[in-house]
């Protein structure tokens, strides 16, 4: 009898029997709803999107169940058990009811020093509701009732661009040029730290790290204490980052010169980098199930907007027409949910 072959080891066969599928989304339906400025949140068999100057749940066909005039909003929606949130350009932050859209409250603060709107999508998480304002403070309001229990006033004001980050240890929120972390509980300043530039992202937090793009400055890391861990500028001098996405001691960012990076969490060292044909300001979106990293670009020329890069390689998987997208593609199971400001709302199959 020939000799068998040799037994691949047992490693090998587990990384190969582990390599993630990736295959091409499909458009499943492509509905006009209105501008579409908003992140998407997305339930099994609903999504909620901000169109235009109503918040929308659509069902898994396309249809509109409900819409919820709030003004107009480049919020996003933010969801709990029962209810969903957002902010409007009014200056008013909406509770309504997840199923019905019927409004539970309204909270819309006073005495700022300078006009208010909430620009950003509102963080929720033990039993209140954090949201930004561009009146320079910080809210947090009680889920249940939509009363007022702290603001915090930044020093530095605000320039719009920071979405809360909700932690049981913390809410992490940005200013102009810092970054706080702010008791859940009271809003007391647990500690500050200087970011290094000013038009600071929305942070995101993992790994005993806290991460946040500037303008100019780069990508920043600090410690749960707000020591600096190391920074990341990439290729373009002095270029803007947008909000970045921590996933399995990797972060993801996308910045205005149209770079998306995939940076080491502990040591600030590039993985890969990838070039798209459009800014990239957008929240990325991991789908670790199939190796992919969804990212959004603006329109240029009629440019592909929406792309699928290979989490591992950077290696662009596919890409789609799908007008300006400013603020991300939200992703649940085997759905990618995106809208676009020319007013189209798009649901991909995965």
């Amino acid at each position: 009898m020939p000799p068998s072959s040799p037994a691949r080891p047992a490693a090998a066969a587990t990384r190969a029997a582990a390599a993630p599928t990736f295959r091409k989304p499909r458009l499943l339906w492509r509905t006009f709803l209105r501008r579409c400025d908003s992140l998407p949140a997305a339930l099994p068999g609903v999504v909620y999107t901000g169109a235009g100057s109503y918040l929308t749940q659509l069902d898994d066909g396309g249809r509109t169940l409900w819409a919820t005039e709030t003004g107009n909003q480049q919020s996003s929606p933010a969801l709990d058990d029962t209810r969903v949130y957002i902010g409007s350009d009014r200056g008013i932050l909406y509770a309504m009811n997840r199923r019905t859209g019927q409004i539970a409250w309204r909270f819309s603060p006073t005495g700022g020093a300078r006009p208010n709107t909430f620009l950003t999508r509102p963080a929720v998480g033990g039993g209140r509701v954090y949201a930004e304002g561009t009146d320079d403070n910080v809210y947090a309001v009680d889920a249940a009732s939509g009363l007022l229990r702290w603001k915090f006033l930044r020093p530095d004001g605000s320039l719009g661009y920071s979405a809360p980050l909700y932690r049981r240890s913390a809410v992490y929120v940005a200013g102009e040029t810092t970054l706080y972390a702010l008791d859940p509980s009271t809003g007391d300043r647990l500690w500050s730290a200087p970011a290094g530039s000013k038009s600071v992202s929305a942070p995101d937090e993992g790994g005993r790290r806290v991460f946040v793009g500037t303008d100019g400055s780069g990508l920043a890391a600090f410690t749960n204490d707000g020591k600096l861990a190391w920074r990341f500028t990439g290729k373009g001098a002095g270029d803007w980052f947008g909000p970045p996405r921590y996933a399995d001691g990797v972060v993801y960012v996308g910045t205005y010169q149209r770079y998306v990076y995939a940076v080491d969490a502990v040591t600030g060292k590039q993985r890969w980098s990838a070039r798209l044909l459009g800014s990239a300001l957008t929240l990325p979106a991991l789908d670790s199930a199939r190796g992919a990293l969804y990212v959004c670009s603006e329109t240029f020329r009629n440019n592909p907007t929406l792309w699928a890069l290979d989490a591992r390689t950077g290696k662009e998987l596919w890409n789609h027409r799908a007008g300006t997208i400013t603020k991300g593609a939200t992703l649940l199971g085997n759905r990618l949910y995106a809208g676009s400001l020319n007013g189209y709302f798009h649901a991909f199959q995965l």
